[in-house]
């Protein structure tokens, strides 16, 4: 009996097999172009794969996301956006640094304070210049004779990149030419903020409201007094160009894609080119003359001027405005902090009787020194909403450290966020905005400076920090002193606006959507308003100045 149930069995599953065997045959003559192309799937991952790993030096810092060769890392890129690094971060917390295979590019990321220390002293090896002169050639459009000559020498001491900081950046450290800046700026904006008093209140769209006054308050500053953005229609151009920057340098899509913003970029190049033939730079600030007699001692074209006009536009602009409407949210969003910052701007004003009239005098010295509660918003909204990317490209074979082989023409990068979501470095409420949480009592050890990547570091530390931050700081005193800021909209709180769609190109997060305010003046704010630049200085805030 068992024998015949064991050769019945047998004759079951070979007539099934034989009837499995029949179906799979006609499905893959039915299908062989899926057959085909699973195969080549399957042929072409493991040759990546085989790539992947025997182009890998063992000496190179691990290597991570290898799922899909060469598109995990990009897949997790588009899929988490600024969180990415952060999230691998958290991933790989082990690693000091790793590596990203990515279609024709190495990526090191950083994740170690003592290790971007040593990226930062490796300036002539490790080096920023190419990440700019590639910016100028696929975002700002500047011509190939002007980048044959910005990459003539990008490491010598005599190279373009580095005469140009030797040229430029004293006239923003401090001294009378920081304080012409700043005054002039502060002049445009305590005249905008007059014309709300006299009007009684204003109702406004928040970001379009601080969009729109810091880009003429800073630009009258840089440019004088044909600065090229008072026309409405230069000011339209850079709000159409300036959102496309990111994809620009990315450069993955044809420039047919960005027409639009394109022709924008060509109309506000074309006005800074007459602002440039016609010298209208003679009457702009220190630092807009010594720009200009840099690039024209450089024999570059006027029409190459104006298009690096732009790219100096997106380094005065493009992280002040956001950081300027993060500082007016966290301060006015949170009553306590309300009151404590305008506690501590009230002792930087004397009032005093000028032509029978009473002159409100702001020292800046005051504000940017002596007010603990807004210096710690400032820079926590550098920490909270900051996602600047410190980026380096290697001139040569580089062994880091002493233990990780950087490869020739690779990319190093050090994002900031993971410095600043760092539980190690700030504790257990790192994902929680915190506006005393740089605030120290006499004796209590301070926060590792090293970790503030606010303003980058390095060689490549923001040269226009010091002027951005007394431009945010006096403008925010302004507001705390002469309004209240209330929020608008049917539900009459404060909502913080989400950030996932940021662009990369900033270092700073912008809203994904504008909020309502109402500002309405409060006594005394129809007194004449001014701010005292004397011995005023710079504010400092990262490690290189502290």
């Amino acid at each position: 009996m068992l024998l015949t149930v064991v050769y019945t069995s047998f004759v079951d599953l070979a007539q099934e097999t034989k009837a499995l065997g029949f179906l799979l045959s006609e499905f893959l003559s039915n299908h062989t172009t899926l057959a085909a192309t699973l195969s080549s799937l399957a042929a072409t991952y493991l040759f990546l794969f085989a790539v992947l790993h025997l182009t890998q030096n063992e000496k190179e810092p691990p290597l991570v996301a290898t799922a899909v060769p060469f598109l995990s890392p990009v897949i997790g890129m588009v899929k988490l956006s600024m969180d990415f690094y952060t999230h691998m971060r958290n991933k790989h917390h082990d690693l000091p640094i790793y590596t990203l295979r990515l279609p024709g590019t190495r990526l090191y990321i950083v994740n170690s304070l003592n290790l971007i220390l040593r990226v930062q002293r490796q300036w002539r090896t490790l080096i920023f210049p190419p990440v700019s002169a590639r910016a100028s050639e696929v975002a700002m459009g500047v011509s190939k004779d002007a980048l044959a000559i910005i990459r003539e020498d990008m490491i010598a001491d005599t190279g373009f990149f580095h005469t140009f900081i030797k040229a430029t950046h004293p006239s923003l450290s401090s001294g009378p030419a920081l304080d012409r800046l700043s005054g002039d700026a502060m002049a445009v904006l305590t005249a905008s903020l007059d014309n709300i008093v006299h009007r009684g209140s204003k109702r406004a769209r928040m970001f379009e409201w601080i969009r729109h006054e810091f880009l003429m308050a800073t630009t009258d500053s840089v440019y004088g007094p044909h600065n090229p953005l008072r026309d409405p229609v230069n000011e339209e151009a850079w709000r159409n160009y300036h959102p496309t920057i990111m994809f620009l340098m990315l450069d993955l899509l044809p420039h047919w894609a960005f027409h639009s913003a394109i022709k924008s970029r060509n109309q506000l190049a074309k006005a800074f080119q007459n602002y440039h033939i016609n010298r209208r730079y003679t009457e702009g600030s220190d630092y807009i003359q010594r720009w200009t007699e840099h690039f024209v001692s450089w024999d570059i074209s006027a029409s190459d001027i104006g298009c690096f006009h732009n790219a100096a536009m997106f380094a005065l602009v493009a992280n002040t405005i956001p950081t300027a409407f993060w500082m007016i949210y966290h301060v006015f969003s949170d009553p306590a902090v309300t009151e404590d910052c305008r506690k501590e701007v009230l002792k930087a004003v004397s009032i005093n009787e000028e032509n029978g009239e009473e002159m409100c005098t702001v020292r800046a010295r005051t504000i940017k020194e002596h007010c603990p509660t807004l210096r710690s918003t400032f820079q926590e909204v550098f920490r909270f909403h900051g996602m600047a990317n410190s980026v380096r490209i290697a001139s040569e074979d580089h062994m880091l450290d002493g233990k990780y082989l950087i490869k020739k023409g690779s990319i190093v990068m050090m994002p900031a966020r993971v410095q600043h979501h760092s539980k190690e470095v700030w504790g257990e409420d790192v994902e929680v905005f915190n506006a005393r949480r740089f605030m120290r009592n006499p004796g209590e050890p301070r926060l590792d400076p090293v970790a503030f990547r606010g303003f980058g570091g390095g060689t490549t530390l923001c040269p226009g920090r010091h002027f951005a931050t007394t431009e945010i700081l006096l403008f925010t005193a302004m507001v705390l002193l002469r309004f209240d800021v209330l929020p608008g909209g049917s539900e009459g709180k404060w909502i913080m606006p989400a950030t996932k769609k940021s662009s990369q190109a900033e270092a700073m997060e912008q809203p994904d959507c504008d909020i309502d305010i109402e500002l309405r003046p409060r006594p005394g704010a129809e007194r004449n308003w001014r701010v005292s630049f004397e011995g005023a200085g710079e504010a400092a805030f990262v490690a290189e100045d502290l």
